[in-house]
């Protein structure tokens, strides 16, 4: 019996990769209005700074995550004044993110079915819990939210089981009783498993819209393909069935003729544990639970 579902919010809730884009868009734009420099010679500031201000925090909390520690350092990097720089950088990130962020197709009205249902809904989150807070207001969702747990919170990343423990003592029922929705196989899914809570991977667009609850095979899905170093050999797909055979040497600064060519063609991704099921779409979470709810089943 599923009592209460808990959400991770990036990437599961609204694309943080749109919104990530958008903050690292306004950035740029700042940095060339206020400092003079470009696009690329920012971003090579804000990569070195990102990791000097993980080697500092040197443990993976949520201080990893914090903006203005990232722009204080990336400041420091590049000799400019803290003032007002680094909270100017830090709100043109958030805004230009918070502005772009829309909730997932079908996810609150997911979340009042549920919530009319009799069921508690909560959130599992990695990162700081203001901006998390800022994030749920933005999309919507707060109105539904009954308890929040960040890693800011317990002192520790998933799929480290504290965040989900933590989740669990605020739902107040057993683990068992607990569904867990994200993105990410090994943080998400595999941390809360293990953790004794129920899990669905989000997976949107992994088979038709609308039809959900897939159960993701053991092996064969699809994910984006590595890049292929220039005269690196890859295989190709025979035209025999099922056959495959060594590509032709790839010429300088081409790429691989491997069963696509370009970037973010389609390749064999890991493997899936058996048993995860990929929820493709919002729309079908309410009659899910109702299916696990069922007596008999």
């Amino acid at each position: 019996m599923i009592k209460t579902i808990i959400f991770d919010i990036d990437n599961t809730m609204y694309s943080f990769k749109t919104g990530n884009q958008a903050g690292m868009a306004a950035l740029c734009a700042y940095a060339k209005e206020q400092f003079g420099i470009t696009e690329g010679e920012f971003l090579d500031k804000f990569k070195k700074g990102k990791k000097l201000a993980e080697d500092r925090v040197g443990t993976d909390t949520a201080a990893i995550h914090n903006r203005l520690i990232r722009m204080q350092v990336i400041l420091e990097l590049m000799g400019k004044p803290l003032f007002p720089h680094a909270l100017n950088l830090y709100h043109c990130y958030w805004d230009a993110l918070l502005a772009s962020a829309k909730p997932e197709p079908g996810l609150l009205e997911a979340m009042e079915a549920l919530k009319a249902a009799g069921l508690t809904l909560g959130v599992g989150t990695d990162m700081t819990a203001y901006i998390q807070y800022k994030k749920l207001e933005r999309l919507g969702a707060a109105p539904y939210i009954d308890f929040i747990t960040t890693s800011e919170e317990v002192g520790a990343e998933k799929p480290n089981p504290r965040l989900f423990l933590e989740c669990v003592r605020k739902a107040g029922v057993p683990a068992g009783e607990c569904l867990f929705i994200g993105d990410s196989l090994a943080k998400d899914v595999r941390g809360a498993m293990d953790a004794g809570l129920q899990a669905f991977l989000y997976a949107p667009g992994s088979a038709r819209k609308g039809t959900g609850g897939e159960t993701v095979p053991a092996a064969g899905a699809l994910a984006p393909a590595p890049a292929v170093a220039a005269g690196a050999l890859a295989p190709a797909l025979a035209v025999a069935a099922g056959a495959l055979a060594p590509a032709p040497a790839v010429a300088a600064g081409a790429l691989a003729p491997a069963l696509a060519v370009a970037a973010g063609a389609l390749a064999p991704a890991p493997a899936v544990p058996a048993g995860v099921t990929a929820l493709t779409s919002f729309y079908d979470l309410p009659k899910l639970v109702r299916e696990m709810n069922a007596p008999n089943r």
